[in-house]
């Protein structure tokens, strides 16, 4: 089994790296358990007998492990909200989300420091208080990590303080009190 890494940096640079040896493909499969502190403040370091590479945690935008081997089981649970990257065939096509009882689909773009933009589906059980909902809303800045499935398999993992903004297509229904109501121009 292989793995694929991207590091992308909140300068919008990728760098891509691959792993196939067994033993290093456990070691970092297993780092994973450990992902709600990956960007609190210790350095990434990914190293080869060619190259060592170390990131600031605080400039990683997202990390992207892809293979075909389930890594939910390594990953902080995802509650009620799934989140899967979107190819950019799938971009194109229409998309006007639903909302029939307490499950939804939406779109939402994730911006970053440096210009990067991750889109995704989300698919999720609307939670059933208000409040709830709000709070799933404004709270996903203060997350230490949000993940995502990768389309081509795998997982991704945000780092929520190098987001600037998110955009939600179609939009919420239920806003809090202090938002401003205004239509993009």
């Amino acid at each position: 089994m292989a793995i694929g890494i991207t590091v992308i940096t909140t300068a919008n640079r990728a760098r891509r790296f691959f792993q196939t040896d067994a033993a290093s493909l456990e070691q970092i499969l297993s780092s994973l358990q450990r992902s709600a502190q990956l960007f609190s403040g210790t350095p990434l370091i990914i190293g080869s007998a060619g190259r060592t590479e170390v990131f600031a945690a605080a400039a990683i935008a997202c990390l992207e492990i892809e293979t075909a081997r389930d890594l939910s089981g390594y990953l902080p649970s995802p509650g009620n909200l799934t989140l899967t990257a979107l190819t950019p065939e799938q971009r194109a096509e229409p998309f006007a989300g639903y909302l029939e009882g307490e499950h939804f689909t939406r779109r939402i773009e994730f911006f970053f420091t440096g210009g990067h933009v991750l889109f995704t589906l989300a698919e999720g059980v609307r939670k059933p208080a208000l409040a709830e909902r709000l709070m799933n809303l404004t709270s996903l800045f203060a997350r230490p990590i949000i993940t995502y499935r990768l389309a081509q398999g795998g997982i991704g993992l945000m780092n929520p303080q190098a987001m600037t903004r998110f955009v939600i297509t179609p939009g919420v229904p239920d806003l809090p009190r202090d938002a401003w109501l205004a239509d993009a121009a």
